[in-house]
């Protein structure tokens, strides 16, 4: 029995389990802040990291290269370093338009950005150079002005160039030597088989982004007349198709296959909805012998007229774009320079089509704010009268195409 108490002596104290028990609610508490503290610092260095990768992505190593003319190395070198802001500008705007776009929009690109490749850098650090008894050659980290191209493109109508479906319908007859011209729309009820003019006019608009329409899925017979089966169609047969097609564009024409290194096309892209021709032209294709065996004449042909003829028929059959306007707001009757920050915000966070909010004069009976706009004053003075979530209230008078005046009451 006295064996048993004093067991119970050793063994039925609370102190020993109660410590511990202590002691392991400390270790796992420390366990938990050091793991804590290693989440804290792998969460820091991701952030830091993404802020870094966001502080340096404009920021490209690019190359120039000018020639040596009459001994002028400075001339080169000048040469040289434009040639580098050139190729970094050149970069962003594959980068955000896409090769395609580029590809789309050269022309205009060329005129209103490339040629003025200069305007559009923020700043540049020559890494290195070196000259020879030809040529200067430098390497350069340039950083373009984002702000200011992204405003370029949005004001000659390029962002958001990818985004536009057009549905386009090919009626081009193909001809080979020796053989009867080949056009689908001559017996709509029997369709032959894709031409390889048809096949390579889808593959190269599907890369530009269009839409091809199916033409199996031709309507009723009673739908369409004589005309509109004849081999050479007229401008109006053309677009009665297209409307019968539900197509945006019709691309009417011709193509001749001579042999296998030649060929030729002479294509018209009509606006089905007003018949106007938006694009027209003639090319050839001359396979060379030192081209891939993937490359065909008829291709060559057609991507030549693309290259030239798509950014106008992008420009026909996109939603006209409003103006970017600069227009004067007077605020009259603000109390504090606070209010005059909750009007800021107010703009900018509730009207996308105001682009910019600038203060003019800051005075303590009136504010006046320098504010581009897309679009006109009075459509933006009845929006901002009645936003519901208006931070005075006020009322607007002075309306004109200038801008307005806010009234805070």
């Amino acid at each position: 029995m006295n064996q048993i108490n004093d067991l119970k002596d050793k063994r039925g104290s609370n102190k020993l389990p109660c410590f511990l028990s202590y002691k392991l609610r400390l270790l796992h508490l420390c366990f938990f802040l050091i793991f804590l503290s290693l989440t804290f610092n792998y969460l820091i260095k991701i952030s830091l990291a993404q802020e870094i990768k966001e502080t340096i992505i404009d920021e490209r190593t690019v190359t120039g290269t000018g020639i040596i003319f009459k001994e002028n190395i400075a001339r080169a070198r000048n040469e040289a370093i434009s040639q580098a802001f050139l190729s970094a500008v050149e970069e962003y705007l594959i980068q955000r338009l896409g090769s395609q776009g580029m590809a789309n929009n050269f022309q205009r690109l060329d005129e209103e950005i490339l040629s003025r490749a200069k305007d559009d850098i923020q700043d540049y650090q020559i890494i290195t150079e070196f000259a020879t008894d030809r040529y200067v050659r430098v390497l350069m980290k340039v950083r373009v002005n984002k702000a200011v191209l992204e405003q370029k493109l949005e004001k000659i109508g390029l962002l958001g160039i990818d985004d536009i479906q057009t549905d386009v319908l090919f009626l081009v007859s193909e001809k080979n030597e020796g053989v009867p011209t080949i056009y689908w729309w001559g017996d709509p009820s029997n369709q032959p088989s894709l031409t390889q003019t048809e096949l390579t006019l889808s593959r190269i608009f599907e890369d530009r982004g269009f839409r091809v329409i199916n033409r199996s899925f031709f309507p009723p017979e009673e739908s369409y007349d004589e005309s509109m089966i004849n081999l050479q169609l007229t401008d109006e047969d053309a677009v009665k198709w297209g409307k019968l097609l539900s197509a945006q564009i019709v691309m009417a024409g011709e193509a001749n296959l001579y042999e296998e290194s030649r060929a030729s096309v002479f294509l018209k892209a009509i606006k089905v909805s007003d018949e106007t021709i938006i694009a027209q032209g003639y090319r050839e294709g001359i396979l060379d012998s030192d081209l891939r065996d993937d490359k065909s004449a008829i291709g060559l042909a057609i991507n030549s007229w693309a290259n030239d003829m798509v950014s106008f028929i992008i420009d026909a059959v996109k939603p006209a774009q409003k103006s970017v306007n600069q227009i004067i707001i007077k605020i009259k009757g603000l109390k504090s320079y606070k209010e005059f920050l909750y009007f800021k915000e107010f703009f900018m966070k509730n009207f996308p089509a105001i682009k910019s909010v600038l203060e003019r004069s800051l005075t303590r009976d009136l504010v006046k704010l320098s504010v581009e706009v897309k679009g006109d004053s009075k459509g933006l003075a009845e929006k901002v009268l009645n936003h519901p979530k208006r931070p005075l209230s006020f009322e607007i008078n002075e309306l004109s195409d200038q801008g307005f005046t806010l009234d805070v009451r």
